[in-house]
């Protein structure tokens, strides 16, 4: 019994490596959500368009970052499942994207997207 399960496990493991989500706040101007998709991995698992601009040089607009990453996000994938906003994983996909860097400086950038209503 447990070979028969041994093939399909070993795709959905594969498929799942290209999952991927990316979450967007509500905004006055956007209603916010969580996309599931298949995607390559070159991408978080949880992402978040904060974490693609949190590198930005000094004088980059990041509105324009943002945009950007949605829209990259929303063109290679494949749609699978579309959620409402969910604040868990808005906040885990900042946690994520905050890991291994500077603590000042990504907070600075925090600020600065935050203005927006990223």
């Amino acid at each position: 019994m447990w070979r028969a399960l041994i093939l399909p496990t070993l795709v959905l493991a594969f498929a799942a490596l290209f999952l991927r989500s990316y979450t967007v706040p509500p905004a006055p101007d956007r209603r916010g959500g969580t996309v599931v998709s298949l995607n390559w991995p070159n991408r978080p698992l949880f992402g978040s368009p904060r974490g693609a601009c949190l590198d930005l040089a000094e004088g980059q607009p990041v509105i324009a970052c943002l945009i950007a990453s949605v829209a990259q996000a929303r063109q290679d994938g494949i749609p699978l499942l579309q959620l409402g906003f969910c604040a868990t994983c808005y906040g885990l996909s900042q946690r994520l994207a905050t890991l291994g860097r500077d603590e000042a400086a990504t907070q600075a950038r925090l600020a600065e997207i935050g203005r927006f209503g990223w």
